[in-house]
């Protein structure tokens, strides 16, 4: 029997579910999913995470490692998504606003991201909710504007770039 996540009570609302109600939900049943996971991907994505529930979630397997800073720039994506990711990146830089944000602050402080972005590995044979089939051998899933604040913050040269960055690599069951 395939186990789905449960939904995020009252995502679209003001008063949306706290992580750690959810969290006691989670059926154990997956728990292979990591908490760190669940929090930055299911519950404060629930609008794009419940795309995948398609998918049984049961082999989905996670491995928590760290990416050097070119190996970061190799994270692959829809071709389309680049431009995107490469001027939320340089507005890092340019725009007063998008630098003021918790985010910004955190990452051009410490010089990486506050949560590992989640990157499928050799998943070429994966078809997206909602796009084509994802890159191989990485494709980000989840961290769109972590990576491109570091994605931006390589491509600058920042003083505070750590060398490498938590990753969750995320591994689906090969073919059949």
């Amino acid at each position: 029997m395939t186990v789905k996540a449960p939904s995020v009570r009252n995502y679209e609302d003001f008063n949306v579910e706290p992580f750690e109600t959810y969290l006691q939900r989670w059926p154990q049943e997956l728990s292979n999913f990591p908490a760190c996971v669940i929090k930055n991907w299911v519950h404060r994505h629930w609008t794009e995470f419940s795309l995948w529930l398609e998918f049984d979630l049961q082999p989905f397997e996670f491995k928590s490692t760290q990416f050097s800073n070119p190996e970061v720039m190799a994270i692959g994506h829809f071709d389309d998504w680049f431009r995107t990711l490469d001027y939320w990146g340089d507005e890092l830089f340019t725009d007063k606003l998008r630098r003021s944000t918790w985010l910004a602050s955190y990452m051009l402080e410490h010089g990486t991201s506050p949560a590992p972005v989640i990157v499928a590995m050799n998943a070429d044979h994966i078809k997206h909710p909602l796009n084509g089939f994802l890159k191989a051998p990485t494709h980000l899933i989840e961290g769109h504007m972590r990576l491109a604040y570091l994605r931006g913050m390589i491509r600058h040269h920042h003083p505070s770039l750590k060398d490498s960055h938590a990753i969750w690599q995320l591994y689906f069951p090969s073919p059949k």
